[in-house]
């Protein structure tokens, strides 16, 4: 026996769309005739839409890849000087050269 809870469980949301006016006749009269075209090699000038998603993805991975790139070897530059800065200092100290020339 279950006891009841104090919030009510959500019920699934139903997605029933029905389309205003289909034509079966017209639409089977149309793939009948783009597939005559396609076998007499005829062309369309406003045919189907063929996206070009993996061009697109190709291309801008590409260039993200670049951006990457050159982020990174501007970051690498960074660090190496600062590192030989901080090796100067620390050679520097250790070795105790004289430091007074840079307090005028």
């Amino acid at each position: 026996m279950a006891l009841p809870g104090f919030f009510k469980k959500p019920e699934h949301k139903r997605f029933n769309i029905e389309p205003r006016y289909w034509d079966p006749a017209k639409e089977e009269r149309e793939e009948r005739e783009n597939r005559i075209k396609a076998e007499l090699g005829m062309t369309d000038d406003n045919g189907q839409y063929i996206p070009n998603i993996k061009g697109q993805m190709r291309r801008s991975l590409r260039h993200k890849n670049a951006d990457v790139r050159h982020s990174n070897k501007k970051s690498n530059i960074r660090l190496f000087i600062i590192l030989v800065i901080l090796l100067i200092i620390a050679f520097g100290y250790i070795f105790g050269w004289d430091l007074s020339i840079l307090k005028m």
